[in-house]
């Protein structure tokens, strides 16, 4: 199974299956570069990785571009075998898009809007949450006895959401990014604090709420 392959089925295993095979979306660079004059703020948005979406007479068309940077980091370094400097940010780049495109698959499956400024913002703390438990879980898998350490913890949270630059000129990117990292932040701190046999019931009644009500719920947690 590919590393994509494999990190869709660890989403959908959570949330439910889309019915789509990612590896069938994957986009050249210059589809890419045709499809991004077309996004708002596109100048300020990555180009390591993007997914782009696209509602037509009732059907849903995706994209999902990777640069080659992010390709070649991960092929030489598998996070497979180990997460280390080497392929940690490259690794959560190629996870969030195929969380994007997974949950933006769900939403569309289940009828909801996709092109209003709340379903950028609740992709993108969605994928902070769930990417923090992909990184545990390959972690885990390569430490003895499939275990983490405390640093381990540590070292997540500082990759996921301490390194991360918001400061973008449009308004909308810096409030969208900044919220999924403090939102997200704060909302896998009370995951860790919720018993491992309520977690999953948790985490599925959360994802499915309106993304201001996702907001609301995790400002008001202690």
């Amino acid at each position: 199974m590919s590393l994509l392959a494999e990190i869709q089925t660890l989403t959908e295993r959570l949330y439910g299956a889309t019915g789509i095979n990612c590896e069938d979306f994957l986009i050249g660079r210059e589809r890419f570069r045709y499809l991004s004059r077309h996004e708002a703020h596109c100048r300020e948005l990555s180009d390591l990785a993007r997914v782009f979406f696209r509602v037509q007479q009732n059907r849903l068309y995706l994209g999902i571009y990777y640069s080659t940077a992010v390709v070649e980091a991960l092929e030489t370094n598998d996070p497979r075998r180990g997460l280390s400097e080497k392929n940690i940010t490259a690794f959560c780049v190629f996870t969030e898009e195929i969380n994007h495109a997974v949950h933006g698959a769900l939403k569309f499956l289940e009828g909801g809007t996709m092109s209003a400024e709340s379903f950028a913002c609740d992709l993108e703390l969605q994928s902070k949450i769930d990417l923090y438990f992909v990184l545990k879980y390959f972690l885990a898998h390569c430490n003895a006895g499939g275990r983490l350490e405390r640093m381990d913890r540590l070292w997540i949270r500082y990759h996921l959401f301490e390194c991360e630059e918001v400061s973008y000129q449009a308004a909308p990117l810096a409030r969208r990014y900044g919220q999924a990292l403090a939102l997200g932040e704060k909302y896998t701190r009370f995951l860790d604090s919720v018993p491992p046999p309520e977690r999953l019931q948790e985490i599925r009644r959360f994802r499915a709420f309106p993304y201001e009500r996702k907001r609301r719920y995790i400002q008001m947690l202690p």
